[in-house]
């Protein structure tokens, strides 16, 4: 059935972008992998699962990256919708591996975002939905509101909550809202669906933005040495990762097998 549907050209194309390669292999697990490719230059992962044909990008962290990728990926295939993926910090109550469901996704400041619009964007109403049921019906812990997009990794929890108290957001992270400008400039259904990965009172070990250059990984790496014990807080961080995988691909297998 699935076949004379590609055949015939009936499956649905949906593009969701993931910024590592870690989140990119949690929600490629929820797929059945046909073909790895490049698009952009960058990893593309490309499969299928219930009635969607699916491409899974990589496009780097920070909003820079997710517009250029996803610019290049919807000239070079007609997508049906548009997800952005993998995991966010959470700005609210949570658990590590809850789920988090945008209704909508704005660039923090307001206006900071150099690409795209740099506007708040709404995400599609019948797929928030969907993924709600979705993850209600396989037991995954889920909870919708605003995401906030920044420009940078918040490592301090005095700045997480900062933007907690700005924005009344649910989640962080650093691409929706390039990817969320590019989707409406195209007309293409969007959402936001991640997996808490870091808590809103927590620090992360280190300021992993001197790991976003070549120009400053040698600083990064300085920081690790000079404090050992920032190798126990990057297992902690590990582990919770770990968890955030394993309940998004659970969450994106029942999703895209549950959606029409």
């Amino acid at each position: 059935m699935v076949v004379a549907r590609e055949a015939a050209g009936l499956l649905k194309r949906v593009g969701i972008f993931t910024a590592t390669r870690w989140e990119q292999e949690a929600v490629s697990r929820a797929i059945l992998i046909e073909e790895r490719a490049r698009v952009g230059g960058v990893p593309c992962v490309i499969g299928r699962c219930g009635a969607f044909r699916v491409s899974v990008f990589r496009t780097g962290m920070g909003p820079v990256k997710a517009s250029a990728v996803s610019r290049e990926a919807l000239a070079s295939c007609s997508l049906d919708l548009a997800v952005s993926s993998g995991f966010a910090c959470a700005l609210t109550s949570s658990q590590i591996g809850d789920l988090l469901i945008g209704t909508d996704v704005s660039p923090w400041p307001a206006g900071i975002c150099s690409v795209g619009l740099g506007v708040r964007v709404p995400c599609s109403v019948e797929l928030q939905a969907a993924a709600l049921e979705s993850a209600r019906r396989v037991g995954v812990v889920v909870q919708a509101g605003r995401f906030a997009s920044v420009s940078h990794v918040l490592w301090a929890a005095e700045e997480k909550q900062q933007v907690a108290a700005g924005t009344g957001a649910v989640g962080l992270d650093m691409e929706s809202a390039a990817l969320g400008a590019m989707a409406k400039e195209q007309g293409i259904p969007f959402l936001v669906a991640r997996t808490v990965s870091d808590l809103l009172d927590e620090d992360l070990p280190l300021d992993f933005n001197l790991f976003l250059t070549q120009k400053t990984w040698p600083q990064g790496l300085w920081q690790v040495a000079r404090r050992p014990a920032c190798l126990s807080g990057m297992l902690r961080l590990r582990r919770q990762s770990h968890v955030a995988a394993v309940q998004l691909t659970r969450f994106m297998e029942a999703f895209l097998n549950d959606i029409r």
